[in-house]
Parts: C-alpha cells; sequence; structure tokens
C-alpha cells in the first residue's frame, strides 16, 4: 500500500495488492495474539482501514448502520 499519514484513512493499495488478503492475515495474527496472550484483549482494528463499518456489518449479518443529520420525531 502507498503510505498514509496517519490512521484516520483507508490505505490505497498498489496494484496487485490483495486488500482480502491482507485482511484474512491480518485476522490470522490477531488469532495467534490472542492464543499467546489470553489474558490481553487484542482487538483488530486494522479492519477499519480495509473495510467499512457498514461492510463489516454486511458481513455479520447485521443491517448497515445511518447515521441521520436531522432524527425526525418517533425514530
Amino acid at each position: 500500500m502507498t503510505e498514509i499519514d496517519g490512521f484516520a484513512m483507508r490505505p490505497r493499495w498498489r496494484p496487485g495488492i490483495n486488500a482480502f488478503d491482507w485482511y484474512d492475515e491480518g485476522y490470522r495474527i490477531v488469532g495467534e495474539l490472542r492464543s499467546r496472550f489470553p489474558d490481553v484483549h487484542v482487538k483488530p482494528e486494522f479492519a477499519q482501514y480495509v473495510f467499512s463499518v457498514n461492510e463489516r456489518r454486511e458481513a455479520w449479518g447485521l443491517r448497515r448502520s445511518a447515521f441521520r443529520t436531522n432524527p425526525r420525531p418517533g425514530t
């Protein structure tokens, strides 16, 4: 991926890089860390830089999040 300034944006993947493979490898590493350090809460924060919140929610079978700027009465 190209270098990004900070952690506030999703990476821009170079041609030929498979973001899904990178994501899977990240979860493999998280699983290994969790098994080595069972008393430590290892969070897969990297995931937000590969897929959006709604993409991850859909993968888990959940509804997409919608943020309303002008909430309507009764909703």
